[in-house]
């Protein structure tokens, strides 16, 4: 039992009783009487809420939730009491999960419902991390009829089980805007590069900028006026997505945020994430993409061992499986094998393929292996290495120093990103393709890329 207000304000006023009686028994008793009919009335509101047991409480919440984003919850009682209801209503979200409103999951949400009606209570939560979540169940407190004490109980079949995944926000974007012809406007270019495509298209006029070993000489002698071929990209080609889990995809990258706390380019998730956060974005964002444009998509996540494989798929399918196999990948606090990765990659034996591959730069020494399995798999794919800034390096080589420990921190800054710009440029001359960006512009310019490469042929 709970007491109320009500019931406190009801005790103290046998206080000024007991005072006004002085030190004689008569006010004592009198006190002491009225002190006990309270007691009395309080234990029996208490038996008369027992009814909580007619109260049902339900949660309403989507059991895919988005990384980064406001996810709605609607909180519902329904009452079959012939009285009205005051009734508090808690929930318990998982601990990694921001709420718009602490109270509803702190001290309760006080709600009145009508006699056999209804009341509902909305309020948003913001998960921090991917992966498996739980929430906890429903506490359920009413007010007996007197409003002298409240029963309480856990509601232990409301207890839910979600799965945050990435956020699909910019997916959703970019299709629409490719929908209203406006792909500029998502971040990315209009590329068509005249003769570099494989498939036949369509029939056109020619025009100056057109190959002339494009002109179709039947078509011309025909419609008396240059006809020439256009070619699209080649469609049903292999992209495989390579994302490295090691302890270094753990940093954090964050980017400067609006005043509603949403990034200022993509917009898709709140700053502060970890780096395989935004990799996982723009992966999925790509996968979208190569399946829209008929490509079979793969992917192959590891650390210091393989954590998950899919072989190339098609279509809607395939994005499905990637967006499954990729919303619980979180980094491991080890250093990646990039030879095992690639000597699975190899055991395939997949036909020339686009690999892009998501990882991170330390030092030269450290990247030795990764360069060597880059250039060694770029003798038989088309290799494109991912690879976004860290700004707890980036800043400081760019600041100005204060002190001695600020002017060390410099030199070492300067070292890193020396070596770092030293290792890209080593995988540039052997043939392998290069992509360092910041974390808010990494789906865009990879998806970029991506659309270069295949309207110039590359794959």
């Amino acid at each position: 039992m709970t007491p109320t207000r009500r019931l406190f304000l009801l005790f103290l006023l046998t206080a000024p009783l007991a005072a006004l009686g002085g030190v004689t028994g008569i006010g004592r008793s009198v006190a002491a009487l009225l002190f006990l009919l309270v007691a009395v009335a309080a234990v029996i509101d208490w038996w008369l809420a027992r009814d909580v047991r007619l109260v049902a409480a339900e949660r309403m919440v989507e059991d895919k939730l988005s990384l980064g984003e406001w996810n709605p919850v609607a909180l519902t009682l329904a009452s079959s009491l012939g009285r009205t209801l005051r009734a508090e209503l808690r929930d318990v979200p998982p601990p990694d999960f921001e709420s718009d409103d602490p109270a509803v999951t702190s001290t309760g949400q006080r709600l009145t419902v009508p006699p056999q009606g209804t009341a509902a209570y909305a309020y948003r939560v913001r998960p921090r991390h991917r992966g498996n979540y739980a929430f906890g169940p429903l506490h359920l407190r009413i007010e007996g009829p007197l409003g002298l004490a409240r029963r309480q109980r856990a509601l232990t079949a409301s207890a839910q089980n979600v799965r945050v995944y990435p956020s699909l926000r910019g997916l959703r974007r970019y299709e629409l805007l490719v929908r209203r012809g406006m792909a500029q406007e998502a971040g990315l270019k209009a590329i068509r590069v005249p003769g570099a495509s494989t498939e036949f298209e369509r029939l056109r006029e020619y025009v100056p900028d057109d190959e002339f070993r494009r002109i179709n000489w039947k078509a011309t002698a025909r419609h008396g006026k240059p006809i020439v071929n256009q070619f699209e990209a080649e469609r049903s080609q292999n992209v495989v997505l390579m994302l490295d889990a090691g302890r270094l995809m753990g940093a954090r990258a964050d980017l400067p945020v609006t005043d509603e706390g949403q990034q200022l380019v993509e917009g898709e998730i709140a700053s502060g994430l970890a780096k395989i956060d935004y990799v996982v974005n723009a992966a999925l964002l790509l996968a979208y993409v190569a399946g829209l444009r008929g490509d079979r998509v793969s992917l192959l996540a590891y650390a210091d061992e393989v954590r998950s494989f899919i072989p190339p798929t098609r279509g809607r399918r395939a994005f499905l499986r990637v967006v499954d196999a990729l919303y619980a990948l979180q980094p491991e606090p080890v250093e990646p094998d990039h030879a095992l990765a690639f000597q699975f990659l190899s055991s395939r034996n997949l036909r020339r393929s686009l690999v892009v591959l998501f990882t991170d730069l330390a030092d030269r020494e450290s990247s030795t292996s990764l360069v060597a399995n880059l250039i060694r798999a770029g003798r038989h794919h088309l290799v494109v290495c991912t690879t976004l800034g860290d700004p707890t390096v980036s800043r400081p080589a760019v600041s100005a120093p204060i002190d001695t420990q600020g002017l060390y921190e410099k030199m070492v800054a300067q070292r890193l990103l020396d070596e770092r710009t030293a290792v890209l440029a080593t995988l540039a001359q052997r043939g392998v393709h290069t992509l360092d960006t910041d974390a808010d512009k990494l789906s865009p310019s990879l998806i970029n890329a991506y659309l270069e490469l295949k309207q110039r042929g590359r794959i």
